[in-house]
């Protein structure tokens, strides 16, 4: 699942397999003779690695670098994250607009968002429920959007040649 807040929630069964991944890759891409373009494999090649047949045939990492740079998705390596238990976040690119005390006051809002909608919850049988859950996931996610903001700034402090 993905949102606005570049947080990743993915789970394994999502594409099943690495194959999967790679061939929901090459799709993104807009099919396997428009991967070849953006790669430097052809597309013989790239149709084996989605290809379960070939079991032992698998996309180079500079390839699946190169191809989700392309497609601006990275369903190879939201499957590994997934497979690892990792949750995929996306940092902001440039230092996010604002001060340090919009972040401070950015991530203090969130976290009270998230203290307020699972205390909701909780109050009448102390879970949280399947149709519950998506709503704080998603404060959740909003929560580590705020903080990768934060995170981007104070980064962004630090010499280059540390």
């Amino acid at each position: 699942m993905s949102n606005s807040s570049r947080i990743h929630s993915f789970h394994p069964e999502r594409y099943g397999d690495i194959k999967s991944a790679v061939r929901a890759l090459l799709h993104a891409v807009g099919g396997e003779a428009k991967a070849a373009a953006a790669c430097r494999v052809s597309k013989s090649t790239l149709s084996e690695y989605g290809n379960p047949r070939y079991e032992e045939r698998h996309m180079p990492l500079d390839v699946v670098l190169a191809l989700e740079q392309a497609a601006g998705e990275m369903p190879v390596t939201e499957h590994l994250a997934a497979e690892h238990d990792a949750l995929l976040l996306h940092l902001p690119a440039i230092e996010t607009q604002g001060g340090w005390l919009d972040h401070l006051t950015s991530i203090g809002k969130e976290a009270g968002d998230v203290f307020h909608r699972a205390g909701e919850y909780l109050a009448d049988d102390g879970e949280i429920d399947a149709q519950e859950a998506p709503a704080l996931l998603k404060e959740v996610d909003e929560l580590l959007a705020a903080v990768a903001a934060m995170r981007t700034s104070v980064r962004a402090r630090i010499p280059q040649d540390e």
